[in-house]
């Protein structure tokens, strides 16, 4: 019995001084680095960083901005068109103050009495010169203010013209020196003499003026013949128009 405790104590020293070693080895030995933190050979390397794709941002504000857009072309239009609209009405508005301004200005047609017929009238003057014909008595070279026809001579072969005068209502060019007073009216209110209208002085030329006298006349001017330069004949006709 003896024995076999011996046998029991010696094993068991064994084993202490087993453990012991062991101990003295696992603390003699660094701790490894855990796994997770070790760097790896063969671990795949970080590529290159992109920034997160923001376009459908950028299409939000696009729209945004056509949206401001289309309302700032849609007030533009709006504000021309009520312009427009307000340019419209003014115009509409004045147009019968003008056609009354224009009545009044030039004298109704409605009747005629021959003041005088045929009556000659000379111009002459030099090259390059203006004469003024007053054909409500009528008289040549005329103060410019009472005129009813302005004359101008040319140089050269270049013919004078004929203008109206301050004096004249209105006027228009006739093919016809038979033209009576009636004729004349239509003329005048169907294709009149425009502002800055001239006609060409040549033999046969007719003009028919309405005079702004008091009373109004019609004359009918025909020229008779052209001489030398700022020469030439002519006659007229007048009837005195009443209303």
């Amino acid at each position: 019995m003896s024995v076999f405790r011996a046998n029991n104590a010696n094993a068991n020293a064994a084993n202490a001084n087993a453990n012991a070693g062991n101990a003295n080895n696992i603390n003699s030995r660094g701790r490894d680095p855990y796994p997770i933190n070790r760097g790896r050979d063969d671990a795949v390397p970080d590529g290159p960083t992109e920034r997160i794709d923001d376009r459908p941002q950028h299409r939000r504000d696009r729209i945004a901005w056509l949206g401001v857009l289309v309302a700032v072309f849609s007030l533009t239009t709006s504000a021309v068109a009520v312009l427009a609209a307000w340019r419209a009405l003014t115009l509409a508005e004045r147009a019968p103050a003008a056609a009354a301004a224009a009545a009044q200005v030039r004298p109704a047609v409605t009747d005629f009495a021959v003041s005088y017929a045929q009556e000659p009238l000379r111009v002459q003057v030099g090259c390059s010169a203006v004469l003024f014909v007053d054909l409500d008595e009528p008289r040549a070279n005329a103060v410019e203010k009472v005129s009813d026809l302005r004359y101008d001579s040319r140089c050269g072969t270049e013919p004078p013209r004929l203008t109206l005068g301050p004096g004249a209502v209105a006027g228009a060019q006739v093919k016809d020196a038979d033209t009576d007073a009636a004729g004349c009216a239509k003329a005048i209110r169907t294709s009149p003499l425009g502002p800055g209208a001239s006609a060409e002085v040549k033999k046969g030329a007719v003009l028919c003026v309405l005079t702004g006298g008091t009373p109004a006349a019609m004359a009918l001017v025909e020229v008779t013949d052209v001489g030398q330069t700022g020469t030439a004949g002519m006659r007229a006709t007048s009837w005195k128009v009443t209303a």
